[in-house]
């Protein structure tokens, strides 16, 4: 199998390297020994691991598609994680579509909606929480910038086991779309 030769290459190209690379007698026993011993069997290890998935990918071909397939869509969920600046250019511009419409034309939730956004901005109690794949928006209780003693003490802070209850938005492949799903109909055909 051709997969064997280019194990066997590489073993026959690391027997190579080892009787080329050797230390100078005034190394030997010195920490700088142990550090060239270290790496190389670290490099050893990985190249054996990188043989070990060549030869499983060759032996199970769609367990390997399914692991790249993953691989490769969290690193575009990763790439594509959607952040603050993302988050205020779509409210700005579905703010900027519905200033265009008078207030009679206006679905009342798409427009409460973005008021609520508004406020919050304003009184800079949104925060946005990245989770590397998605993002999660949420209210605080109190600005950020608030120095009072209910804002610093840890008892009325937003706890673990009803933050659940603050998140307003999910963001995900450069969307927020619970803004997007509310902006959907935003005119006065929005039945």
């Amino acid at each position: 199998m051709r997969l064997l030769k280019v194990g066997s290459r590489m073993t026959a190209l690391r027997a190579r390297l080892d009787e080329k690379f050797t230390l100078p007698a005034r190394f030997k026993g010195t920490v700088v020994e142990k550090w060239a011993n270290y790496w190389k069997g670290l490099l050893r290890d990985y190249s054996e691991v990188g043989l070990g998935v060549i030869k499983e990918s060759y032996a199970k071909p769609k367990k390997s598609l399914a692991y790249g397939t993953g691989i490769v869509a969290l690193y575009q969920m990763a790439k594509h994680n959607p952040d603050d600046l993302t988050f205020l250019t779509l409210m700005r511009n579905y703010t900027n579509r519905m200033i265009t419409l008078p207030p009679a034309q206006q679905n009342p939730e798409s427009a409460a909606y973005l008021i609520m956004l508004e406020r919050a901005i304003n009184q800079k109690k949104l925060r946005l929480l990245s989770l590397g794949f998605f993002t999660l928006m949420w209210v605080d209780l109190y600005d950020e910038d608030d120095c009072t003693y209910p804002a610093i003490c840890e008892y009325t802070t937003v706890g673990y086991t009803n933050f659940y209850e603050r998140i307003i938005d999910v963001g995900f492949w450069n969307e927020f779309w619970r803004l997007k799903w509310k902006m959907r109909n935003y005119d006065i055909n929005y039945l």
